[in-house]
């Protein structure tokens, strides 16, 4: 399948196609409360996270998407003042195991790269062991000194240096 990585653009369309993968991804696959999800997957909170990169098909149909989110925002989770976090990624059930999923973090990890960051972090739950595949292939290393919980969920954290040479190189 071809597809593209693109920014987010801001737009209802858009806002609408997030919330509803977010609701599809996270709640329909049992990773988080149809309550949680009503509050935080509202476009107005998940444009407050930070910058959105979306893969769409060849023809516009959203694929997935991410977030990367610098470590001074408040709904920063567990990034250090030296690290850019990786939030909400999410595919569509039908369109993993394509690369769409490596693309956005790899995205997102040049994005923490042109904001000057070094290293990437993220956090992920527990009963996520598809993403933490994808995550342990892309060089993250779980660090279990930093892991937290949550409303009775275990989040692992996973961190991976990032070469900021290749900033200007590309």
């Amino acid at each position: 399948m071809n597809f593209q990585i693109i920014n987010y653009q801001g737009t209802p369309k858009e806002d609408k196609e997030i919330a509803s993968l977010l609701t599809r991804v996270f709640v329909e696959e049992g990773y988080t409360d149809k309550s949680v999800a009503e509050k935080t997957f509202v476009p107005s909170e998940v444009r407050k996270r930070g910058e959105i990169i979306l893969a769409r098909s060849e023809i516009g149909t959203l694929l997935g998407m991410i977030i990367c989110v610098r470590p001074t925002n408040p709904i920063c989770q567990v990034a250090e003042i030296d690290e850019a976090e990786i939030q909400l990624l999410a595919v569509y059930h039908e369109a993993r195991g394509q690369g769409i999923g490596s693309r956005l973090i790899a995205a997102c990890e040049q994005r923490g790269v042109s904001f000057g960051y070094a290293k990437m972090v993220l956090s992920t739950q527990q009963t996520m062991k598809e993403a933490h595949r994808v995550y342990e292939q892309l060089g993250y290393r779980r660090n279990p000194t930093r892991d937290w919980s949550k409303d009775a969920k275990i989040f692992f954290v996973y961190e991976k240096l990032v070469d900021v040479s290749k900033q200007n190189s590309e």
